[in-house]
Order: C-alpha cells, then sequence, then structure tokens
C-alpha cells in the first residue's frame, strides 16, 4: 500500500467531470464529460452532498460521493454513499479506503450516526472491501425505473 502523501484528498470541482465521467462509466453507468459537468454543478451547490476525489501526480484516480439526511427509523442524521470507484489502474493501493475514509470523516462532522450504502449484487470484491472495512450486510436493494 502507497504512503497515503502520494494522493491527495479534495472536494470535486465541475472542471473533474472528464475524470469523473471516466470513473463512474467503469462502474457501469456510462456518462459523457457534457453530462457530468451538469451532475457535479448541481451536486456541487447544494450542502447536503459532498463528493470527494483521489488524485495522484494532478490525475484524478478515484471519487467517493455522499449525502446526508435524516432517518425515520432512527433520531439523527444518516449518510448515503452514492459511489465510490477507483481507476482500474489504480486498484489496490489503498485509494478506496482513503476516500471511504475521507467521506466518513466528513458525515462524521455532519453529524451523522450511520452511513449506508448500496452494492449491485455482482459485485463480490467489492462486497469483501467494506466487510473488511467493517461494514455489515443488512439487505437487499430494490430498485424500480420510474421514467
Amino acid at each position: 500500500m502507497a504512503a497515503e502523501k502520494e494522493y491527495l484528498i479534495r472536494e470535486a470541482e465541475a472542471v473533474d467531470a472528464p475524470a469523473v465521467a471516466s470513473l463512474i462509466s467503469q462502474l457501469g453507468y456510462p456518462v459523457s464529460p457534457e453530462e457530468m459537468t451538469g451532475r457535479l454543478k448541481i451536486l456541487c451547490s447544494l450542502p447536503e452532498y459532498v463528493t470527494f476525489v483521489a488524485e495522484a501526480h494532478g490525475e484524478v484516480i478515484g471519487i467517493v460521493g455522499a449525502y446526508r439526511s435524516y432517518s425515520l427509523e432512527f433520531s439523527g442524521l444518516y449518510g448515503r454513499l452514492t459511489a465510490l470507484v477507483v481507476d482500474e489502474g489504480w486498484r489496490g493501493r489503498g485509494v478506496g479506503k482513503m476516500l471511504l475514509d475521507a467521506i466518513e470523516t466528513w458525515l462524521v462532522g455532519q453529524g451523522a450516526v450511520l452511513l449506508v450504502l448500496t452494492s449491485s449484487n455482482h459485485r463480490q470484491g467489492t462486497h469483501e472491501f467494506y466487510k473488511h472495512n467493517g461494514y455489515l450486510d443488512t439487505g437487499v436493494r430494490f430498485t424500480k425505473r420510474l421514467r
């Protein structure tokens, strides 16, 4: 695992759209840089959302996004991880762990008491990553496209 100082974790900006689009596409959700520019502009303007990127040598190599909200199930705030992906060429070097730590730290600073996430059934390696980092498999995700 590389030393943390080799990577910079910072908030994403609209100028990161091409790199973020590439990463989200690697995750299996193809998107153009132009469409990602619009998404990032909206998300960066909302105080309950945060998106961090990991950089190495000035290149964006990973991204994590989350938001904070209130829950009906318990009192207090929770966080919801919306995306975590590290460029295929940089996986296995601790970048994902650093991004996960950054989002957890941000959420704790926002008063969140729980972080939830979903991960597709076919991502078994990703499931192991989350379990290794203290996450519990507590349910099943259902989705329904509305439009």
